[in-house]
């Protein structure tokens, strides 16, 4: 199961102590329960009990198709989640051989208490519902987007929210959440502000932005890379790319207030050794590759989704995020 938005050490034993990032705080608006509407006259693609019996249903089978090492286990997930969740679940799926009971806790989803906090209106494609869960060990909050076609439902994201973050209110179930089509009446584009928070994340040549708040992700981001880099001592560069690879889906906020957009992007973390040097790769390499050890260059792929806010004014903010490693390679 995809973790939170983690930072990942390349190599355990040059690069000791990078700092992860928190247990996640964060926690829907009160209000996102749909409690009070916007007055536009809409419908619903799902009815409201339909959506919450829906996402339940889905969640519980995600939680356990992520967690389920057997060989029936890829169906499971092939059936559970889609698109770039669906590469990281069976990523993280491998690796679960050599991982501890309290490893696989960490991101183990709750399935009960399953809230939905938006549906998306009739008539726009694809259907969508924007649930929230917890994580079972810490209770930290974490949305799911559901994406489907005629009433069946796949998990595309699944992104702990960070340390304090908020998600505004959205319309009311009852009503629907307006798609976010052209984002017209949003202070920037889906496109737009991925590309934005690529360029402020991309080491060693970063380039800021008036778009983006400042977010406890990306200073993470930075700030291991910058770890990395100098526990080479020298002996090599480190690199790191994010590439923005598409919308996985998103819903308006209440009262045209803005949206909510979930992101994909690929990152890509490379070590280029100036002369050969013994190192051990991190576990989770190792496990996903069979890598044991890296002398001159290693080169690792990872799925980051992220819920960004757009609103309709001021700056956007990521709100949630999720990592994991897909691939690599070394020598």
């Amino acid at each position: 199961m995809p973790r939170p938005a983690t930072r990942r050490r390349v190599l355990a034993a040059a690069i000791a102590g990078v700092a992860l990032l928190g247990a996640c705080t964060g926690n829907a608006d009160d209000g996102a329960d749909g409690t009070a509407g916007s007055g536009a006259s809409a419908t619903p693609a799902v009815a409201p009990d339909a959506a919450s019996t829906t996402s339940t249903g889905v969640v519980t089978a995600a939680a356990a198709a992520a967690l389920d090492a057997s060989a029936t286990g890829g169906a499971a997930r092939a059936k559970a989640f889609t698109g770039a969740a669906l590469q990281s679940a069976n990523a993280y799926a491998k690796t679960l051989p050599g991982r501890t009971a309290a490893e696989k806790a960490e991101a183990e989803l709750a399935t009960t208490g399953v809230k939905v906090l938006a549906v998306s209106r009739a008539g726009d494609t694809p259907q969508q519902i924007l649930a929230q869960t917890t994580l079972k060990k810490t209770g930290a909050a974490v949305l799911v987007l559901l994406v489907g076609d005629a009433g069946t439902f796949k998990v595309a994201a699944v992104t702990p929210m960070l340390p304090d973050a908020r998600l505004d209110a959205l319309d009311p179930t009852s009503d629907g959440s307006a798609a976010v089509a052209d984002a017209k009446g949003l202070v920037a584009t889906p496109d737009d502000v991925m590309a934005a928070f690529a360029a402020l994340v991309r080491f060693p040549t970063p380039t800021t932005s008036k778009l983006l708040a400042a977010d406890p992700l990306s200073e993470q981001l930075r700030a291991s890379a910058t770890a990395q880099s100098k526990a080479l001592n020298n002996q090599g560069a480190f690199t790191q790319e994010h590439q923005p690879k598409g919308v996985l889906g998103g819903l308006r906020l209440k009262d045209g207030a803005g949206a909510i957009v979930f992101a994909h992007l690929v990152r890509s973390d490379a070590i280029a050794m100036r002369t050969p040097v013994k190192l051990t790769p991190a576990k989770d390499l190792t496990l996903l590759t069979g890598i044991k050890t890296i002398t001159t260059e290693a080169n690792l792929t990872s799925n980051e989704i992220i819920a960004f806010v757009i609103p309709a004014s001021g700056q956007a903010r990521v709100v949630a995020a999720s990592d994991q490693l897909v691939a690599g390679s070394g020598r």
